[in-house]
């Protein structure tokens, strides 16, 4: 994963998005640092005049357009487009689960955290 598909996925998501009270944004390695990642962290952020985000919609729709089912808890989701790993972080929302940070993860990914800029 690097910025360019990233921003790809972004502008995917956000074609479904807004319909169900929320935006999309691009947040995480891909944004800040050089080279390809090992997944996807996006933010959706609620829009203003909409008192909540349909989730469940939402859900729906990303999977009608290629998304695994989304699975998580409160502010954290986890799911995948066509093999890119995706975090989905709802800022809004308060936990409700217990946070596995090894989700998702084989023993072969490794990330190079060399900061963007030196």
């Amino acid at each position: 994963m690097n910025l360019e598909k990233a921003v790809n996925i972004c502008g995917i998501i956000e074609l479904v998005s807004p319909q169900f009270g929320c935006h999309v944004a691009l947040t995480g390695g891909c944004l800040y640092k050089y080279g390809d990642r090992k997944d996807l962290d996006i933010l959706f952020y609620r829009i203003r005049q909409t008192k909540e985000i349909d989730y469940q919609g939402l859900f729906a729709a990303l999977v009608k357009i290629g998304f695994d089912t989304p699975k998580g808890f409160g502010w954290l989701f986890k799911t995948e487009y066509f093999g890119c790993p995706v975090d989905m972080f709802f800022p809004e929302e308060i936990g409700g689960g217990e946070y596995d940070p090894e989700y998702g993860k084989t023993p072969e990914q490794k990330r190079d955290d060399k900061p963007l800029f030196i």
